[in-house]
């Protein structure tokens, strides 16, 4: 089996979520109003994180790391953008020297304007539909 690329966006979600929905979202199953509600959110593409060979090292990988994390550990969860959240969502999306080619797609500055515009929302990554 080959891994097809993949990259994901932050994804804001400014409205309550319920328990069962975000659950199936983290565990990659049908979540109807969740499709609704990240297919109108708005969105920054943040980068690579599978290519043809597998898992990609790299900002985006980084962050969708800490996100899952965030999302599913002690309980399912949208996570709130916090300054705590800023913090560590930006630390996780600075460049570092073991980073594939290629994987980061937007500048730090942007990532972190888009999480303080957005602060008390709830955010997500999601795949992207086109390359």
């Amino acid at each position: 089996m080959t891994d097809l690329p993949c990259d994901v966006s932050l994804v804001v979600i400014d409205r309550e979520v319920p328990d069962d929905e975000i659950r199936r979202w983290w565990n990659c199953k049908e979540t109807p109003l969740l499709y609704d509600l990240v297919a109108a959110a708005p969105r920054l593409r943040l980068g690579t994180v599978l290519n043809k060979y597998g898992d990609v090292p790299g900002p985006a990988r980084r962050v969708f790391s800490l996100l899952f994390l965030r999302g599913t550990t002690p309980r399912y969860v949208v996570p709130r953008l916090d300054d705590e959240l800023i913090g560590e969502i930006v630390a996780a999306y600075q460049g570092r020297d073991d980073d594939g080619p290629g994987t980061q797609q937007a500048d730090l500055a942007e990532v972190a304007a888009f999480l303080a515009t957005h602060r008390g929302a709830g955010v997500l990554t999601d795949e992207d539909e086109e390359p």
